[in-house]
């Protein structure tokens, strides 16, 4: 292991150029397969990574608590890292999921195939029925779904079915009536819904073959890394749904945390659940995970309400006088609002809440001696900034938990919200790193 004062140095002296993603390759880790929002950039997270299990003894163990698209437990299995990672979004679990599968030839046997009855498929049947279904799609295209859908349900083996599901998503994300200027649910004028005529079928086909040749690439790297053993993983990787601000469900210890938690709730930064809500209509959940105990298919906000910040609070007053005395920041933030404005801060007391009692969570799972990598955003409300990164430091402060130093990066890359109804989008965040 090296010193501390070594890794410092290393961690200081990665590139702006790479931390801010200038030439990441948009192939690699099979980012591609499903453009999930706000995603975290693997190739800014790995010398990162590198740097600290270079920091820790062998076998090192990584937990991400919001793994969203799982880039951060695709890129530490490069180095052979025992990971796990949960999510409330059983989107999120998908992608996971598929993107954590070591895949064999059958799947390219199996995609083969379904080419051939797909072309075949000419039952104008409509399988899946929800509240505004018509507002949404197009009856053509609520058509060649259902008869993806059908296609998909006859493939026997799960994972299989799995990335089929993650490619159909991306095709209802392409093919909806909804804008994709904001993660928020906004249905198209009715003259573009009518001037759009777009084939659920030939993207569903044209997307399988390079979400397919995107996941063995991934696993090239794997075999060139020696990480493989009769096409398995040599390690542990775990993805699980959950919420993590209730528990994390696993019995493992950590020594390594890598995470990007959401900048704020999910109703006024990125509506993860309303951009899932159309593609997991589609989705049986005994597809995804049969332990998912979420009835997230009734409302579209239903997976933002459960998530950070996404309820009110009863008894703010019992909240407040905790939290600011764990963060002088927030505390200050807070108090430079009117009483009208405060209704809305609340917003940001109520995420920071469930922020703290996920740290708590994710603490009793860690090992003594342990580094925490949070890559976090500043945002405005009201046009006042939290100040996400003190917040933090301050959080973890009174946890025992030190600054250890911190890089900064821009925003280059990462796909975020053209705008929304209640703080201005950020334009660089911090890769913070703590260590205990």
């Amino acid at each position: 292991m090296i010193s501390s004062l070594q890794i410092k140095r290393q961690l200081n002296s990665i590139s702006t150029s790479v931390l801010n993603g200038d030439s990441f390759d948009r192939n690699d880790y099979a980012r591609k397969i499903l453009n999930y929002p706000a995603m975290m950039v693997p190739s800014v997270q790995e010398p990162i990574i590198k740097t600290l299990i270079d920091a820790l003894p062998e076998n090192s163990t990584m937990i991400d608590p919001f793994m969203g698209a799982s880039n951060t437990i695709i890129t530490s299995m490069r180095y052979g890292i025992n990971s796990f990672g949960q999510d409330i979004n059983p989107l999120s679990l998908l992608i996971s999921q598929v993107k954590t599968h070591i895949y064999s030839e059958d799947l390219k046997i199996s995609f083969s195939n379904f080419k051939k009855r797909l072309s075949r498929a000419r039952s104008e049947k409509i399988d899946v029925s929800f509240k505004n279904i018509d507002k949404w799609f197009k009856s053509e295209v609520q058509i060649e779904l259902s008869q993806i859908r059908r296609l998909i349900i006859q493939e026997e083996d799960l994972f299989i079915r799995k990335f089929y599901w993650v490619t159909l998503a991306e095709v209802i994300r392409l093919t909806n009536n909804d804008r994709t200027s904001t993660f928020k649910m906004h249905v198209r004028t009715q003259e573009e819904i009518d001037n759009r005529n777009l084939s659920p079928k030939e993207y569903f086909e044209k997307i399988c073959k390079r979400s397919i040749n995107d996941i063995f690439e991934v696993k090239k790297k794997l075999i060139e890394n020696d990480l493989l053993e009769n096409d398995k993983y040599k390690y542990n990787v775990e993805v699980t749904w959950g919420d993590s601000k209730e528990k994390l469900n696993t019995d493992k210890k950590f020594n390594l945390l890598v995470t990007s938690p959401p900048y704020g709730d999910n109703h006024t930064t990125v509506t993860y659940g309303q951009f899932s809500y159309l593609p997991l209509q589609w989705i049986p959940v005994e597809d995804i995970d049969e332990n998912i105990s979420m009835n997230y298919l009734d409302v579209i906000q239903e997976i933002d309400s459960r998530s950070l910040g996404g309820k009110n609070i009863s008894d703010y007053s019992t909240i407040e006088k905790e939290l600011f005395r764990k963060s002088k920041t927030l505390k200050r933030f807070f108090k430079n609002f009117n009483s009208e404005e405060r209704l809305k801060a609340r917003k940001v007391v109520s995420f920071i809440y469930d922020l703290d009692t996920t740290i708590d969570n994710v603490l009793e799972k860690m090992m003594p001696n342990s580094f925490y990598a949070w890559t976090v955003g500043n945002r405005n409300v009201n046009n006042k900034e939290v100040e996400n990164d003190k917040i933090l430091t301050e959080l973890l402060a009174t946890k025992g938990i030190k600054n250890f130093t911190d890089l900064e990066r821009e925003i280059l890359s990462k796909r975020m919200p053209d705008k929304n109804n209640f703080s201005k989008t950020m334009s660089k965040e911090k890769i913070l790193i703590y260590n205990s």
